[in-house]
Formats: C-alpha cells, structure tokens, sequence
C-alpha cells in the first residue's frame, strides 16, 4: 500500500480484528491496569487506523501494531510520572517477538473455536453470548431463562466441555 493509495477499510478491519485480542493483552502486559489499557488501546487503535496507508502488507500487521503500541506506552509512561516500567526495554522487546509468534497460533485457535460455537445448537450459543459477550452473571442469564443458577453453571460447563473436545477434534489445544 503506498501512502497516497485509500484506506481499505475492510482490509483494515480484517487485520485489525485479528490483531486486537493479541495487542490488548500486550498492552495488559505493559501497562496492568485495565483502565489505564483500555486507555492505550483506544489510542493505538485510532493511530493505526490514521497510518494505515503507511503500513506496509508485505510486512505482518502484527507486528507494525506492536510498534505503535510500543510508541503509546511509552507516551503513556511520560504522562505518569508515577509509572515504572513493569519491564526492562529488553524483555519488552522479547515480549513483543513472542506474542507475534503466538499469533498465528491463536488465529488458528480462534477459527477452530467460531467453527465448534457454529456446531452448538441456538439455545447453547445463546448462553454462551449472554456469559461472555454480553458478560452476564449466572443469576441474571438464570432469571432471563427461567431457570436456577445451578443449572445454568451446569449447562455452561457442558457447553464448555463440547467446544473443548470439538477444539480438540480440530487439532487445537485447549
């Protein structure tokens, strides 16, 4: 892509939807607290999406991400000047390296893992939406559901257990 070109913006969300699950927990890496990161994230997101005609796709996104969120952290520090360094600028650095090696690994995992929720029947996705997307208790799903507590907890942990063997049939550690 070269800097004149317009911003693909499917191609950009591809990439960096991909990309985010692995940046924020980077960034947690760094950072700790979870106000603080969502802070950064929101940043690095709005920069990547300003640079995006300067990212190069021969290149991995992942790791031109990690760069700008390198550059925000350090921004970050700046602003606080009661923030230490969780890390020393090396083992940032290899920080860095291993979360981009994980990241074709999770890619895979994930894919595996949409495939296996796609098997789930609508009334077991449903649950699954409600617990950890919408991020609803057990009570509230239960009382929604008509049902107890206890039986929701036992139907997730089945659910659980279905996706885990169908990640596993798949060829993905759980």
């Amino acid at each position: 892509m070269q800097p004149s070109d317009p911003i693909d913006r499917e191609d950009f969300l591809a990439r960096f939807m991909a990309a985010q699950p692995s940046m924020r927990s980077y960034i947690q890496a760094l950072v700790g607290h979870e106000a603080d990161v969502d802070d950064v994230m929101q940043e690095v997101s709005l920069t990547l999406w300003r640079e995006f005609a300067r990212y190069d796709p021969s290149r991995p996104f992942i790791g031109w991400a990690f760069g700008v969120v390198r550059n925000h952290v350090a921004r970050w520090r700046e602003t606080r000047r009661t923030s230490r360094r969780r890390f020393s600028p090396e083992a940032e650095a290899a920080l860095a390296i291993a979360y981009e090696e994980l990241e074709d690994d999770l890619h895979e995992r994930r894919a595996a893992l949409g495939d296996c929720l796609e098997r789930l029947g609508s009334q077991a996705r449903e649950i699954i939406d409600l617990r950890y997307q919408r991020g609803l208790s057990l009570g509230d799903i239960a009382e929604m559901r008509g049902s107890s507590v206890n039986a929701i907890n036992k139907t997730l942990g089945k659910i659980r257990r279905l996706l885990s063997d169908c990640a596993g049939q798949a060829g993905v550690a759980s």
